[in-house]
């Protein structure tokens, strides 16, 4: 469906900060409203997938709000390969490649999602180089953070994997994530991720609420995460 807004500038500047950094390809105005008018949006309850693995990508994806997991069976169990925020665009590398979804995509909670038809994006990409040329950059920086999502897994004990994912995730008000699904992300059982936090806890590097985690100490858990 069309989106719902009102605020077409709004919308323009926030599409801008979706698609990676802009002193690497500056967009013009038109580039983003051309975009911007080609959207729709579709909106998903908690628990809904949004598409499934193997599927053939006919679309590329936008979250506006919510959470979104990218996901596959692992051995019989389910593991997060990502959790997307508001800004993250997904489903474009296996469109571009011609390949099925790796991973199945489901909303954590109420997510509204844009999207743009395949056939479209490949035609603005083709008429815009500029546009063309940004998508790159945000391809790029999304493969970028994916070797910062192996780096936490190679961080070493459970602790410093936590705290290596909280450096990146967990500034500011914190990050809105289950223990559950931070030991789906990390490879870990629930009940081992919950000591490893209460343990940095306790060193006063971070701190927890419902389903949130807060990085209070940055320079001391980075300390941490130095020693070996």
């Amino acid at each position: 469906m069309a989106i719902a807004t009102t605020n077409q500038s709004e919308l323009v500047t926030w599409l801008a900060g979706c698609l990676g950094r802009g002193d690497l390809a500056p967009l013009s105005c038109e580039d983003l409203e051309e975009l911007a008018g080609h959207l729709t949006e579709e909106r998903y309850a908690g628990g809904t997938a949004i598409y499934e693995r193997d599927a053939l990508p006919e679309r590329v994806h936008i979250l506006r709000s919510g959470m979104v997991e990218l996901a596959r069976d692992l051995g019989g169990r389910s593991a997060v390969v990502q959790l997307l925020r508001p800004g993250s665009v997904f489903g474009d590398v296996p469109l571009f490649l011609r390949t099925g979804e790796p991973t199945e995509a489901r909303a954590v909670d109420d997510a509204t999602v844009l999207s743009i038809d395949s056939v479209t994006l490949f035609g603005l990409l083709g008429r815009r180089p500029m546009l063309a040329r940004r998508w790159l950059v945000s391809v790029a920086g999304r493969m970028a953070e994916m070797q910062d999502r192996v780096s936490d897994l190679l961080a070493g004990g459970l602790d410093r994997q936590v705290a290596s994912w909280l450096l990146r995730e967990g500034s500011g008000d914190g990050v809105a994530v289950s223990q559950l699904t931070l030991a789906r992300l990390l490879g870990a059982r629930r009940t081992s991720v919950n000591q490893a936090l209460r343990r940095l806890e306790a060193d006063g590097y971070i701190s927890t609420g419902y389903r949130r985690i807060a990085v209070v100490d940055a320079e001391g858990l980075a300390d941490m995460l130095s020693r070996r």
